[in-house]
């Protein structure tokens, strides 16, 4: 180490100063510090033992009475908690059923809205029916005549019937043009045009088919009507809804 300087200049001043650092700082444990230490370990370990011995003391010195006390408040406690669980198994009872009913409700309107629909001539229909072929050989079938087939149908029990491309309902007529043309709601069906219907074919057909039915009806008009049972009719078109003039809904 240089005069007039505290810096140390050679590698070996360096390490002893570094040495005589760290003895400085390393703690050093005396023997008093050791006692006060194993001390206040088993003071610990005292305090711990003297507390459980309490804990058990406390339920070994009660008394009968306080014994028969904890235990009829320990059974009441587990009464209402199963009480209360009986009623939280009653209330989800009651949301489940709820909800099926809702479930079921909504599938009940949800079905008698696509009836509705399919009376109405507003949805498709599909099933088993009839289809009747409309032809004219020597004459003109007369738009009465049509409405008549189309009456046989419906007292035979025809659930949906279209003519020519047209949807018939409950508002639907029959009328001719001045060429003679058949017009359902206005529309022209010339012949030869088919009649669908759906509904049980072993009732619609025989209906059609009695003596002074629909097909007599149709060969008095110089025409032909060639009636088939059918497991699989299609019912496509729609009916136009036509927005009231003066009725309204009450709700």
């Amino acid at each position: 180490m240089s005069d007039g300087s505290r810096i140390p200049e050679s590698r070996q001043e360096q390490r002893e100063v570094l040495r005589r650092l760290r003895e400085t700082l390393r703690p050093h444990a005396s023997a008093q510090q050791v006692i006060v230490g194993v001390l206040c370990f088993l003071l610990g370990i005292t305090i711990v033992v003297q507390v459980r011995a309490q804990d058990e003391d406390a339920l070994q010195g009660a008394t009968q009475e306080d014994l028969v006390r904890l235990l009829d408040e320990s059974d009441r406690h587990v009464s209402d908690l199963e009480q209360e669980n009986e009623d939280l198994d009653g209330s989800l009872a009651t949301l489940q059923a709820g909800h099926e009913d809702d479930v079921a409700a909504q599938n009940a309107a949800q079905q008698r809205l696509e009836d509705l629909e399919i009376v109405a001539g507003t949805a498709p229909a599909y099933g088993r029916g009839i289809s009747a072929r409309v032809t004219e050989s020597t004459g003109t079938v007369r738009a009465r005549t049509v409405l008549g087939v189309v009456q046989e149908l419906r007292n035979a029990g025809a659930e949906v019937i279209q003519v020519g491309d047209v949807r018939v309902v409950a508002s639907t007529s029959f009328t001719t043009a001045e060429d003679g043309t058949l017009l359902v709601d206005g529309t022209r069906v010339p012949a030869p045009f088919d009649v669908l219907a759906i509904g049980d074919p072993t009732v619609m057909e025989p209906a059609l088919s009695i003596p002074g039915g629909a097909v007599d009806s149709v060969t008095a008009d110089g025409g032909s009507l060639e009636v088939s049972a059918e497991e699989q009719v299609a019912i496509e078109a729609l009916a136009t809804v036509r927005e009231p003039e003066y009725s309204r809904v009450v709700k």
